[in-house]
């Protein structure tokens, strides 16, 4: 009886930090973000709007989320942007390629869910991040064009970004949901010194997307 009462007391510890362990895993999901993109209006040139020169894009990203309550979460996401430049507004170099605009987003953001524990949920979603992007001569992250103003500089930088979003969830089997949502994003792309040009202003973009959350716990 005492070897059993030993044999348990030494189990314990590791039961509870299992126990607690899955407590802190059943806090996070995780989701997938298929999107479509679009440039809303900043300058391209002094005679072209961005949307002018690149066609809607498309993007595939993922986010982790953290539960800090049943109306509050923490989302670290990832998202790559492409969107091709449209036939009439490629550089003479890039004429026989297929030239595009490509747009990385690590973003931090909190959600806010304006009601919890209903078939479908409203949130709000506010955050930042980090934008790498650039003008590509090949579809995926080629080679960056020359800055425009400024050919010994590449025509790409990391910026910082902002965004703010609105969205609907709905729980529909299990511990898998469904979501749509509208993102705005503002990317402070301008860099007179770098492009050696001011027509090339910030930048602000559309997204709407449709995508799968996976829950490690059902809510």
């Amino acid at each position: 009886m005492f070897k059993k009462v030993i044999c348990l007391l030494l189990a314990l510890p590791i039961l509870i930090s299992g126990v607690r362990a899955s407590d802190f895993l059943d806090k996070f999901s995780i989701k997938l973000t298929p999107a479509a993109i679009f440039a809303v209006d900043g300058n391209y040139s002094d005679t072209d709007k961005l949307r002018e020169v690149i066609n809607i894009g498309f993007g595939l990203g993922g986010t982790l989320r953290y539960e800090i309550n049943d109306n509050i979460y923490i989302d670290a996401g990832y998202i790559f942007n492409w969107m091709s430049v449209k036939g009439d507004k490629k550089p003479f170099a890039y004429k026989e390629k297929s030239p595009a605009f490509n747009l990385q987003m690590f973003t931090l953001n909190t959600t806010f869910f304006l009601m919890s524990g209903y078939m479908i949920e409203p949130y709000l979603t506010l955050g930042f991040g980090i934008c790498p992007w650039r003008f590509s001569e090949d579809p995926i992250w080629g080679e960056a064009w020359p800055a425009p103003g400024n050919p010994d500089k590449s025509f790409s930088n990391t910026s910082f970004g902002l965004n703010i979003g609105l969205g609907l969830e709905s729980y529909f089997f299990s511990l898998f949901s469904l979501f749509a949502e509208i993102k705005y994003y503002y990317v402070f792309s301008r860099d007179v010194k770098k492009f050696g040009t001011d027509d090339f202003t910030q930048q602000d973009f559309l997204g709407l997307s449709v995508g799968l959350i996976y829950n490690f716990k059902k809510k």
